[in-house]
């Protein structure tokens, strides 16, 4: 029995997933955790320098966000508040972020319109 090249083994698909809109909006999906949360934080900062004027992040198909993925969204938002602007706004939010959000007492930092109701 020969075992299976390395390359021939599929791979994982991607716990979490960033994408910016043209309009500056931050599309996050997944989970958010300590092995993830480096490359949410490269995320924000390459779209904050982008769209210097703020970010909207629809976080509505995040499933999972521990303190590490928190702690990446305070970073990115406390480095950009020293210029002087409301970096990141929240447009919207699955239910999970959204208590997330209400039970760490933060979502003010990210207030803006929700698509989901606090619960």
């Amino acid at each position: 029995m020969n075992p299976t090249p390395l390359a021939a083994v599929p791979a994982a698909p991607p716990r979490m997933t960033t994408d910016v809109t043209p309009d500056g909006t931050l599309l996050v999906s997944g989970e958010i955790d300590a092995s993830t949360a480096s490359t949410l934080l490269r995320a924000l900062t390459d779209a904050l320098r982008a769209h210097p004027g703020g970010v909207a992040l629809d976080l509505s198909a995040v499933t999972f966000c521990d303190c590490a993925g928190l702690r990446a969204f305070l970073a990115a938002r406390y480095q950009h508040l020293d210029i002087g602007r409301l970096p990141l706004r929240v447009v919207a939010a699955s239910p999970r972020m959204t208590r997330l959000l209400r039970l760490t007492g933060t979502g003010w930092l990210f207030d803006g319109p929700r698509t989901e109701p606090v619960q």
